[in-house]
């Protein structure tokens, strides 16, 4: 997460990206990055394989420099993810596509783009499975329950629409056997935003324990979710609690070991989410019933989270970085509904119009779940190098004029 400090050392940066691109604008930091990657990895052996989830952020220099900084795969949601990953050159082994109650013709694309598929539910596993005999398979598992920081993210549980039931695995396995399919992967998630490891032991247990009974099975993959910091005064999780759980069941089981079973751990938010800010500009100031609201040329088009589970995103006012005043003000976008609220209670720096906010945690499941919603264009996208002080546009301002001509209207 960016201090006051980082912006004061990059003040001169930031500001040139936004005079070239106005705002709002996410900036991403490709030394944090780089530095994330090597934070896991230097905490992991041979075993493990670190997948990104490219639904987090699919910005194509984001995910090159991940890429580059070591990460193993992709974990894919579409078969466009998948397009996606390869025309990054991530090869066929290295992508996991994980549909959602996949429709047959993503199953049937998903195959013949040849990459892993791990397939969530009883149907779509007999229809797989039936149409591509002795083919390989991943199985996503709910374990009957999950965790996450919001309960629109918990994806385990006996409710979610996620993954084969636990108390359906016999029936799933019985389908892929009679079909002479190989069972080469079990795959779990409960949720995103894991702060401790409660139930992330639980699940750990039952797949390994499972795993162990299995032995085609080749990679057990603990999904993602990972938390990370929204507010100044939370602490970071501790990655190696997560490790240690990891590590305590796999030697538990000869099997596994002597089997050498591999490790897919598929982080989205926890890769990318501290790098990134959105920068955007106070556009007016309203005194009601003494509340003081700033006015911002962003919205929920941008940055949906705070509208879609009130979640916390921490804002400091760049243009007034050696201010010491405060003020308590809510934030508010520009979208033309009433839940485009960014953040109802914070404090900022003596907030005049024009003034500049940066929006934190920003790097994932923003910019990647925009919209042209009351047809105002994408944010612009830039990378930030503090070590190298160099910035480079990776994506300009987009709007609606493509749609339109795609369709054969003219926007000109």
């Amino acid at each position: 997460m960016q201090s006051i400090e980082y912006f004061k050392n990059n003040d001169q940066l930031v500001s040139e990206i936004i005079a070239n691109t106005n705002t709002p604008v996410f900036i991403t930091d490709e030394v944090y990055l780089k530095e994330k990657v090597k934070h896991i990895k230097d905490a992991l052996d041979e075993k493990y394989l670190l997948f990104f989830a490219i639904k987090a952020n699919f910005n194509p220099h984001i995910v090159s420099i991940l890429k580059n900084s070591g990460i193993d795969g992709i974990e894919t949601i579409s078969t466009y993810e998948i397009e996606l990953a390869k025309k990054l050159n991530f090869r066929n082994n290295q992508i996991l596509f994980t549909g959602n109650n996949a429709d047959p013709y993503e199953l049937d694309l998903a195959k013949k783009m040849d990459v892993r598929v791990n397939i969530g539910s009883t149907g779509e596993l007999e229809f797989y499975t039936s149409k591509y005999k002795n083919c390989q398979v991943f199985i996503r598992i709910n374990p009957g329950f999950g965790d996450g920081e919001f309960q629109q993210i918990v994806t385990g549980g006996n409710e979610s629409k996620f993954g084969i039931n636990h108390n359906d695995i016999d029936h799933a396995l019985d389908i892929i056997n009679s079909n002479q399919a190989r069972l080469i992967g079990l795959h779990c998630h409960l949720g995103s935003g894991l702060y401790n490891t409660d139930k992330f032991e639980p699940m750990i247990q039952y797949m390994f324990d499972l795993a162990n009974k299995i032995d085609t099975v080749k990679f057990i993959d603990v999904g993602g979710g990972l938390g990370v910091k929204y507010k100044p005064s939370e602490r970071p999780i501790n990655f190696s609690d997560f490790v240690e759980i990891i590590e305590k069941y796999y030697h538990k089981y000869d099997n596994l070991r002597k089997r050498g079973v591999k490790i897919i751990l598929e982080p989205g938010k926890y890769l990318v989410a501290e790098s990134t800010f959105l920068a955007t500009k106070i556009t007016n100031i309203r005194q009601t019933m003494g509340t003081k609201t700033l006015a911002v040329d962003t919205g929920f088009n941008h940055i949906i989270r705070p509208a879609l589970y009130n979640s916390y995103h921490h804002i400091i006012n760049i243009s007034k970085l050696y201010e010491q005043e405060q003020e308590t003000v809510k934030v508010v976008g520009n979208i033309c509904e009433s839940t485009d609220v960014i953040n109802e209670k914070i404090q900022v720096c003596k907030p005049e119009n024009g003034d500049i906010l940066t929006i934190l945690t920003a790097g994932a499941y923003c910019s990647s779940m925009s919209s042209l919603y009351n047809l105002r264009p994408y944010a612009a996208e830039a990378l930030i190098n503090p070590e190298s002080n160099s910035y480079y546009i990776t994506r300009k301002r987009q709007d609606f004029t493509s749609t339109f001509d795609s369709l054969g209207f003219s926007t000109r």
